[in-house]
C-alpha cells in the first residue's frame, strides 16, 4: 500500500464529497481492515453524546493494534465496539481517546462540516422514524 492512498468519501443524495489520507504507518491494522472493506455501502448516524461527528456501521471486527489520539475536526477513526467508522466535523465534548486512522483533507473539512450539519438535521433534529411491528404468530 502506498503512504499516499486517500479515501473519497461520497454522499450522492446530498452532492457532497471529501477525501481523506490514510495513515498506513501510523495504524496499519485498522487501515488495512478498512481496505478490506472497500467498496463500502453504509447509512450516516450523528453521535448524541461526544460532540459534532458522524458514523457509519461497516462489518469490521478489530482486535489488532490501535492508533489512540484525541479527537479533533478531520480526524477518521475507528469505533471498534460499535463497528463504526466515525469523522468528527466540530466541537468535541468527550475527553476519550480514539483510534484514529485516516485525516480529511483541511480543504475539504467545509464540506465535511456541510454533511454533518445535514445529517444532525435529518437524524437528531427532525429525526425520520421507520416503524416496524412485530407479531407473534401461533401456530393452530
Amino acid at each position: 500500500m502506498s503512504s499516499s492512498e486517500i479515501l473519497e468519501f461520497d454522499a450522492p443524495s446530498v452532492g457532497l464529497s471529501f477525501r481523506a489520507k490514510l495513515l498506513a504507518e501510523e495504524n496499519p491494522d485498522v487501515v488495512a481492515q478498512v481496505l478490506a472493506q472497500l467498496p463500502l455501502k453504509s447509512v450516516l448516524g450523528h453521535v448524541v453524546i461526544s460532540g459534532e461527528a458522524i458514523w457509519m456501521p461497516t462489518r469490521i471486527v478489530h482486535l489488532g493494534r490501535n492508533n489512540m489520539v484525541q479527537r479533533h475536526p478531520g480526524a477518521v477513526y475507528l469505533y471498534a465496539p460499535g463497528q463504526s467508522i466515525c469523522l468528527t466535523y466540530g466541537k468535541i465534548t468527550e475527553s476519550a481517546n480514539v483510534n484514529k486512522f485516516a485525516e480529511v483533507f483541511g480543504e475539504d473539512l467545509p464540506k465535511l462540516q456541510q454533511l454533518g450539519t445535514q445529517v444532525y438535521e435529518q437524524t437528531v433534529t427532525q429525526p425520520r422514524r421507520n416503524i416496524v411491528e412485530i407479531n407473534v404468530r401461533r401456530a393452530a
